[in-house]
């Protein structure tokens, strides 16, 4: 490391430039996959309870993590279940509600948004993202916090304070996938919402 804290070779300019190609959508979504993306240590799991209340339900805090874009994080994301488990198989099969609260860490445009999960549904399911849950996308402030609660016959997704938007149990569990399960589009968020960091 250098001595402001970058990899030798990484620029403040760099990093400062990779993260406006980002935010205006000029990284394919892909590409993300490839770029070093980090988990979060037990310093997350302090900022998060360690259990919460949801549908008449006691979940625990199963694991936290952060999504990198390069070295900027772009979001922090906490997985709560009725029990925890390390097993996405067996996290994604289970009928107990799940609970998975994301905070962005940096604006994010709607165009990104729109792209990714157009692109998520066709991939996970081959379906056509549901107009509900497209007509809710927009740009996102850093600061935003979004929960997506798993139930066994829907997810609804609200950002804070906002009405939630459902689909349907089948989409949920793709959804849920896309953040813990094999192809997952960050290995290291998902080693941490899945505890095994």
């Amino acid at each position: 490391m250098a001595k402001d804290g970058l990899p030798e070779g990484v620029t403040e300019g760099a990093v400062g430039s990779a993260v406006r190609r980002f935010q205006a959508g000029s990284v394919p979504r892909r590409s993300l996959a490839a770029l070093p993306l980090l988990a979060a240590g037990p310093a997350l799991a302090q900022e998060a309870p360690q259990e919460v209340q949801v549908a008449g339900r006691r979940l625990v805090l199963n694991g936290t993590g952060v999504r990198r874009f390069l070295l900027i994080e772009v979001l922090r994301g906490w997985l709560y279940l009725e029990r925890r488990s390390s097993d996405a198989e067996v996290i994604l099969a289970s009928g107990g509600a799940k609970l998975l609260r994301l905070r962005y860490s940096v604006p994010v445009p709607k165009s990104r948004l729109v792209e990714g999960w157009e692109e998520g549904f066709q991939d996970g399911c081959g379906c056509e993202m549901p107009p509900a849950f497209r007509a809710r996308l927009r740009d996102l402030p850093s600061g935003q916090v979004e929960d997506w609660l798993f139930l066994p016959d829907r997810a609804e997704i609200a950002y804070a304070g906002e009405p939630p938007v459902t689909v349907t149990g089948q989409q949920g569990r793709m959804m849920l996938s896309s953040f813990i399960g094999p192809g997952a589009g960050s290995a290291g968020l998902r080693r941490g919402l899945l505890g095994q960091d």
